[in-house]
């Protein structure tokens, strides 16, 4: 097996915005920036957990290609209150799913997904699978996954 770390790149309008964002809802820790010739963040490199992301500013002529990430967290509450005062728009709330997992997924200002997640209670197998027959358990998952599909399809271009 090959060692790997991945560096997730975000390409966006606003790097110096989204660096503020995210040290702020999720308490990464910028750790360089390398300005461009015109000003704007050409390379940024923030930590966020044991991940880091590299920040750029978008060049005008750029298609905008938004991020999809999923996060495991501490604290969902504190991490969707902190992310709405910082102008992010809830996509689905805060719902517990079969697996003992707090599910809860957001969009920031620049339009990049953040899916949450925080586990809440360990699930032994048969709970699990009981979970998955009970209809309100049922209910609320289709819920959890029809609000990213109607996210995912309104990007459409």
């Amino acid at each position: 097996m090959v060692a790997v770390t991945v560096s997730p790149w975000i390409v966006t309008a606003d790097a110096d915005g989204l660096l503020a964002f995210l040290a702020d809802v999720y308490g990464a820790r910028e750790i360089g920036r390398v300005p461009g010739p015109d000003g704007r963040v050409g390379h940024a490199e923030t930590v966020l957990g044991d991940t880091t992301f590299v920040v750029v500013d978008a060049d005008p002529d750029w298609v905008p290609r938004p991020a999809l990430f999923r996060l495991r967290v501490d604290d969902i509450d504190g991490v969707l209150a902190a992310a709405e005062a910082a102008g992010a728009r809830v996509v689905t709330p805060r719902t517990l799913l079969p697996q003992g997992a707090a599910g809860a997924r957001l969009v920031d200002p620049w339009g990049h997904l953040w899916w949450l997640e925080q586990q809440v209670e360990t699930v032994e197998v048969d709970e699990l699978l009981r979970r998955l027959t009970d209809p309100a358990t049922a209910g609320a998952v289709a819920a959890y996954d029809a609000s990213l599909d109607a996210e995912l399809r309104a990007r459409r271009p």
